[in-house]
């Protein structure tokens, strides 16, 4: 059975380019906005205040 997939985007707040893209199941305990900032910031090695300042999430 395939499990329900979204495809999830870190963009950049300055000029909307795509700086990482993954998928994300449905069935993971945590919404589209939290694992994106938890990538970027494991990525970049920058907290969330940070990355929120810098990026935005959204669906692919």
């Amino acid at each position: 059975m395939k499990q329900n997939t979204t495809v999830v985007e870190v963009r950049s707040a300055i000029n909307d380019n795509v700086v990482m893209s993954f998928e994300h199941t449905s069935e993971e305990s945590t919404n589209i906005i939290t694992a994106g900032f938890s990538k970027i910031c494991n990525a970049l090695k920058i907290n969330r205040v940070q990355a929120e300042s810098r990026y935005y999430v959204t669906k692919g």
